[in-house]
């Protein structure tokens, strides 16, 4: 959803009707402002791969006791 946003910002300045040089010290400013700004980026990277590694897991544990399912109804166990 950020990345959406940034890009939409950023096509809205490069469409606007204002003078060339106010485009490109708008989008300098914009890129110092990211650069400089407080972590948001990695903080979202950060977020992201916590994220993914905790799904990881999850499908990894519902794999392993589905694999346990399968292997009891193959030897005749009851299943549940």
């Amino acid at each position: 959803m950020i990345i959406g946003a940034v890009l939409g910002a950023g096509i809205a300045l490069l469409v606007a009707p204002q003078a060339g040089w106010e485009t490109r010290r708008s989008i300098s400013r914009r890129a110092r402002t990211l650069r400089e700004g407080d972590g948001s980026w990695t903080k979202l990277g950060r977020e992201l791969k916590r994220a993914a590694r905790a799904k990881r897991k999850a499908l990894e544990a519902q794999a392993k006791r589905e694999e346990i399912e399968a292997k009891r109804a193959a030897a005749g166990e009851p299943v549940g």
